[in-house]
């Protein structure tokens, strides 16, 4: 299914996938305008992020060459590779991961804050 950007009021751009071309009938209460589509959700990804003022990116071939030999896009592309049940168990072991590495337990109600301020300025 392709992937699209939207641009919404402020600026910013939202990737989405739709079965359909995106018109201003379907989708013009949600953005201002589109951009796509985009043959994976690698090279929307990369675009939203890295590409809007890139001049080097003429067309879509482009952003997806781009995107495919960009480091900084290799877990997009290594989860762009894993089955619905492999994400499923990458995304859990992250979130375990994320506890047990975390330097303090939150409890419900508390916020943990690690902006430490300077004084001695």
């Amino acid at each position: 299914m392709p992937y699209y950007l939207g641009k919404r009021p402020h600026g910013d751009l939202v990737r989405f996938h739709s079965p359909t071309t995106p018109t201003k009938a379907s989708h013009g209460h949600l953005y201002t305008s589109v951009i796509g589509p985009f043959k994976s959700k690698v090279g929307a990804s990369y675009y939203a992020r890295y590409g809007q003022n890139n001049p080097a990116l003429r067309n879509l071939d482009d952003v997806e060459r781009t995107a495919r030999a960009d480091p900084r896009m290799e877990q997009a592309i290594i989860e762009e590779s894993l089955s619905v049940e492999d994400r499923s168990t990458a995304l859990e072991c992250d979130a375990l991961d994320q506890l047990e590495y975390s330097p303090k337990s939150i409890s419900q109600g508390a916020i943990p804050c690690p902006i430490h301020l300077n004084t001695n300025a």
